[in-house]
């Protein structure tokens, strides 16, 4: 059993964006978390770290010649038992679209 989370409105609104994610089978990066949910990162990456911590999130480094263009990201993604939490837990959405959704 993994120790209990805390499941603040930050917290929910950072498993939403991580199961859309999930959804859409793709991972994603704690800035993009940031610019989804409107949350600092002083607030997004705690909660990340809380969540990888409890099993609920895999973090890795993003492939070296995935994005030329700058330092690799680190990606985030929902592993089953965080994807069967956040169902449970999952509420309406207040709006939050992904960045790659037009």
């Amino acid at each position: 059993m993994t120790a209990p989370i805390r499941l603040t409105s930050t917290t929910r609104d950072v498993l939403s964006v991580l199961r859309q994610a999930a959804r859409e089978e793709v991972p994603v990066y704690g800035l993009e978390i940031c610019k989804i949910t409107g949350l600092g990162s002083g607030t997004v990456y705690p909660i990340l770290t809380r969540l990888e911590r409890v099993g609920w999130v895999r973090a890795y480094w993003e492939e070296a010649g995935d994005d030329s263009r700058g330092p690799r990201r680190r990606m985030y993604e929902l592993t089953g038992e965080g994807r069967a939490q956040a169902a449970h837990l999952e509420r309406p959405n207040r709006g939050l679209r992904l960045g790659w959704q037009q």
